[in-house]
């Protein structure tokens, strides 16, 4: 049964939307993490031609090369993000939908893909719920996803500032799974990798967020002062390393079967 949204849910989605359709033009720019963690996910992609395939998130449709061969739907909260992916892989079918409320019929696809995108949603649970009515018996799930530990340099400097994270947190791996295991999937495969990216200046790594539309946070309507953010910045290079200013991210990747005993 879908979940009925507030408003507030509805205020949210809209500015997940907004804030991915700003960073369409400089998404492929600065997505240097993401492609990172799309290359590890497809290391679990074994193609099996002419499958129907979701893209969920597809964002700038990267994941639909790696599709090639399968009939493929890109669909993406951002009508911005879903244009840049049509450029890109012209051939494919594109939808503009919320991935907790999917406007498919039931199990109509035998796959799908998901980096980096589900954590946006509100309800994990509705969302496998979803993922597990529209694939067929059989059909597979791969996913990664932002989980608890992430940021953890955003947190350190923050709360040498104001006491604050100014970011989002994340469930855990185990919570994730336990979704998953909710809506009827069995668990294939689950790892937990924590990757770090270095970049020359704080600057560059909060716009490495900002840039490709992640800089929204859940429940904060502050605005940062020039003074403030001036502190976050002293506080943030006291964990620059030789390798530069540290952003750490815990990814989930997950391979998930339907197992339909309907």
């Amino acid at each position: 049964m879908t979940t009925r949204l507030t408003n507030s849910d509805i205020v949210y989605k809209q500015k997940v939307a907004s804030s991915f359709s700003r960073a369409a033009h400089s998404y492929d720019q600065y997505a240097v993490f993401q492609e990172q963690v799309l290359t590890q996910l497809v290391e679990w992609y074994s193609p099996v031609m002419d499958q129907r395939w979701l893209d969920l998130g597809t964002g700038t449709g990267r994941a639909l090369s790696v599709l090639k061969g399968q009939q493929v739907v890109g669909l993406d909260l951002s009508f911005s993000m879903i244009h840049k992916a049509r450029q890109r892989v012209p051939s494919a079918a594109f939808v503009c939908a919320d991935a907790e409320a999917l406007p498919f019929a039931n199990s109509v696809f035998d796959g799908v893909m998901s980096s980096l995108a589900i954590q946006w949603c509100l309800t994990p649970s509705q969302l496998f719920s979803e993922l597990f009515r529209v694939l067929s018996d059989q059909g597979q799930v791969l996913v990664s996803t932002l989980v608890s530990g992430s940021m953890p340099e955003l947190s350190i400097a923050w709360q040498g500032v104001d006491g604050r994270s100014h970011h989002n947190h994340y469930p855990s791996m185990a919570k994730v799974l336990a979704d998953c295991k909710a809506a009827g999937f069995f668990i294939q495969k689950a790892q937990q990798h924590t990757m770090t990216v270095h970049y020359p200046t704080v600057k560059e790594a909060v716009y490495s967020l900002k840039k490709v539309g992640a800089s929204i946070v859940m429940e904060d309507s502050s605005v940062i002062s020039p003074s403030k953010w001036k502190a976050f910045e002293l506080q943030y290079k006291q964990l620059q390393t030789q390798l530069g200013i540290p952003l750490s991210y815990e990814v989930a990747f997950i391979q998930l079967t339907k197992v339909d005993h309907g």
